[in-house]
């Protein structure tokens, strides 16, 4: 039985790994619809609407039985790679680590669909030749909520790489991973001091100083007079970094932040409180920086209260299928998230690498979690990792992973999600905006303002941010 201090740790440290993800994370599924996702210049909406059913393109089950993924072409193959080229390598083999908190008694799952994108990959990679003719065995590093550091201990020992995993504690193992020269390629990083990491290469860049403020700008073009802006958020480390954030952002980009709170971690029973104090200051805009429980409470109690701010801004780890089903009756006006993902059923011939995800995921793991977007950022991962790996040839060493990792631009593991630059420290420039309603998420054209296919793209929507957060600002 876990104690009652015990209980409340662990779900502090939830919290912080919940949070710290708010640009990345979304474990949400959409309903397949009539209408197909299009340019900017279609008429039709593109689909996105709240649910489950992937839109996978026709294409899908082809490509992955010739041992290609979305636009790639071909990822896996076999050859003759030969020798013990570096730790990890042997004629036969590269052994890669997927890290994830899916031990963890008081959440047990947490992040597992990392660890399934990972296992589904390899199997399919393999059952095509392996990286040029060497298989992937992938070791399951189970982090739990502490091990962390334990986990880099023993991946230092006979590990190529970590790669398509995450975990709460990424800087709990005092730079050993570093130290050892274990290349990283995660599927997230939550800390500043792991985003700033040595021998690291993020398919989905989450950089300390560079801020996706898509959704900021959106509300001040579709509610020029609302300037007023609230934030209620947790005072725990890494949740405050992202506060830190937010706050900066929104006051770059011209909102006047006039309510600033605090919630308990566990527990919290004083919504209608907050609300009451966001009605005396006037607040038009407002965002919550913390769990999606959190957000169902206070989403029910301004039902109760009959009173909404003119808009409500969440980060992307709202856009989750077990919230959409216990908040959407409670949605009110005007609830947005900014993803750098399609929706998950969004035509599959357009955004191929996202059908193909859930296709091999049916394919090869079929009793995994899936449609989630941390298992799409695991995949991406993989497919990073392989495509580098690849192009090693047979002289297959960590160093030349990373190279080639970094050298990628316009990434979009085949089509999973916007396009990304794995090698620097910038947040994805491209993303979509999506309405939270009482039907569920909805993606909305409006919002958005598309202008390649679904996605915004524009270096407006990211601030560089001149806060102080502990950690090194990246050179050029």
């Amino acid at each position: 039985m876990i104690s009652g201090a015990n209980e409340g740790r662990s779900r502090r440290l939830l919290a912080l790994l919940l949070v710290a993800l708010l640009g990345l994370s979304a474990t949400a599924c959409g309903r397949s619809s009539e209408e197909e996702a299009g340019s900017a210049d279609d008429e039709e909406e593109p689909s996105g609407e709240g649910g489950t059913d992937p839109g996978n393109g026709d294409g899908g089950s082809d490509r992955l039985a010739a041992g290609e993924f979305g636009d790639l072409g071909v990822v896996c193959q076999d050859g003759d790679a030969s020798g013990a080229t570096d730790t990890g390598v042997t004629d036969d083999e590269i052994r890669v680590g997927t890290i994830t908190n899916k031990g963890a008694d008081v959440r047990p799952g947490l992040n597992q669909e990392m660890y399934d994108s990972a296992v589904a990959f390899s199997e399919w990679c393999n059952e095509h030749g392996g990286i040029n003719g060497r298989e992937i065995v992938v070791d399951d590093l189970d982090a739990k909520l502490s091990d962390y550091g334990q986990r880099v201990s023993e991946a230092c020992e006979g590990t190529f790489a970590l790669v398509g995993g995450g975990a709460i504690f990424d800087n709990n193992d005092a730079g050993a991973r570093a130290e050892c020269g274990l290349a990283n390629i995660p599927g997230f990083v939550v800390t500043p001091q792991a985003r700033v990491g040595e021998l690291q290469v993020q398919p989905l860049p989450n950089p300390v100083y560079s801020f996706a403020v898509q959704s900021y700008r959106s509300m001040q073009r579709m509610h020029p007079d609302a300037t007023k802006y609230g934030i209620l958020w947790v005072d725990l480390e890494g949740v405050k970094t992202v506060y830190e954030q937010v706050r900066e952002s929104v006051e770059a980009v011209g909102f006047d932040v006039v309510y600033d709170a605090t919630y308990a971690p566990v527990n919290e029973t004083g919504w209608r409180g907050f609300i009451q104090s966001m009605k005396e200051e006037g607040v038009q805009g407002f965002e919550l920086v913390g769990e999606p429980e959190n957000m169902t409470a206070l989403l029910n109690a301004m039902q109760t209260e009959g009173w909404y701010p003119e808009f409500i801004v969440m980060q992307a780890n709202m856009y989750d299928q077990k919230f959409e089903d216990e908040a959407k009756a409670a949605a009110g006006p005007n609830v947005y998230a900014r993803l750098a993902f399609p929706m998950f059923d969004m035509d599959g011939d357009d955004y191929p690498g996202m059908g193909d995800y859930q296709a091999l995921m049916e394919q090869n793991r079929p009793d995994g979690k899936y449609p989630a977007l941390l298992g799409a950022q695991a995949m991406s991962a993989m497919l990073l990792f392989a495509t580098a790996a690849s192009e090693c040839g047979s002289d297959l060493t960590r160093a030349c992973l990373l190279e080639n990792a970094g050298a990628q631009t316009d990434w979009t593991a085949g089509g999973i999600h916007s396009p990304t630059s794995p090698g620097n420290s910038q947040a994805p420039e491209c993303g979509i905006i999506v309405q939270f309603t009482t039907d569920g998420f909805v993606y909305n054209e409006e919002a958005t303002d598309p202008n390649d296919g679904v996605f915004n793209c524009s270096p407006d929507n990211v601030l560089e941010l001149q806060g102080d957060y502990g950690v090194p600002r990246p050179t050029e």
